[in-house]
């Protein structure tokens, strides 16, 4: 069984894994990849990912949840050191009727702060891409604390 997707020809989360697309990494472990989401809704905002390309929930291994939940801990732990923050949204979707935009499974990690809407849902289309030496700098303050 599989969810529907929006049709593609590459994923750009196996480029990043592959280092043919730059991205800020934050941390890692043997199953999974933590990076800064190019599009900072909320400072700090992470993506995890599997290091297999994994369309869905669907697709994914026992052992290699276990690594990306993991990995989502220590990066939430990490961020909210880091910045401060006063909660942290943590979700996931699966095919595009629940949102799902890329092809490869992931989690977002997503600091709050005290100013933060506890009900605002982010779309990506709302918010502009961050400049790589931006992520590198916020990626920097987060790898400090793991």
């Amino acid at each position: 069984m599989r969810f529907e997707l929006p049709p593609y020809a590459s994923c750009s989360f196996c480029d990043d894994l592959s280092g043919a697309r730059e991205c800020a990494i934050v941390a890692e472990n043997e199953h999974a990849l933590a990076e800064l989401d190019e599009r900072q809704y909320e400072r700090g905002a992470m993506l995890v990912i599997p290091k297999k390309h994994r369309e869905s929930v669907l697709d994914i291994e026992p052992r290699e949840i276990e690594g990306i939940y993991s990995l989502v801990r220590d990066v939430a732990q990490a961020a909210t050191k880091a910045f401060d923050a006063q909660g942290m949204s943590i979700f996931q979707n699966n095919g595009a009727k629940a949102g799902q935009s890329e092809p490869h499974f992931h989690v977002h990690v997503v600091p709050r702060y005290k100013d933060s809407d506890p009900h605002k849902i982010f779309l990506q289309h709302d918010c502009e891409v961050t400049s790589m030496e931006k992520l590198r700098v916020i990626a920097e303050l987060i790898r400090v604390v793991l």
